[in-house]
């Protein structure tokens, strides 16, 4: 599928239209930049300009955290529960070096007996 001589014309002519309309905008934006003293610096502008508000304060989520307040207070039926149990410490003697200490229960596994400190578990043997 080849193109013919006049189809080869036509898109020429559709390519160097592009080009013009280009140069013009390039150069509606040079006389901008002359007329405020930016000449020596090259940036481009838009065609469009976007008008940017803010549509988040006009949603209402900013209000949204009062009203949560209100309701979880009205539908509360007990107190809050505290977040941390209080933990119970178990003296224990570390079967390496001896050293006495007291430690959570959760972290013994299976018997005191078998507890070994935090500097025994680090050096080797």
């Amino acid at each position: 599928m080849a193109l013919d001589k006049d189809d080869i014309k036509q898109l020429i002519a559709i390519l160097q239209k592009g080009l013009s309309d280009e140069d013009e905008t390039e150069t509606q934006d040079e006389v901008q930049k002359e007329e405020n003293g930016f000449s020596n610096i090259k940036t481009k502008t838009s065609k469009i300009q976007h008008n940017t508000t803010n549509k988040f304060l006009e949603l209402g989520f900013d209000r949204l955290h009062k009203e949560d307040i209100a309701i979880d207070k009205a539908l509360q039926k007990n107190p809050p529960t505290p977040r941390r149990r209080k933990l119970s410490t178990i003296n224990v003697r570390c079967r390496v070096c001896g050293k006495q200490e007291s430690i959570s229960s959760s972290l013994l596994y299976e018997s005191s007996d078998r507890y070994k400190c935090n500097k025994c578990c680090a050096s080797p043997g």
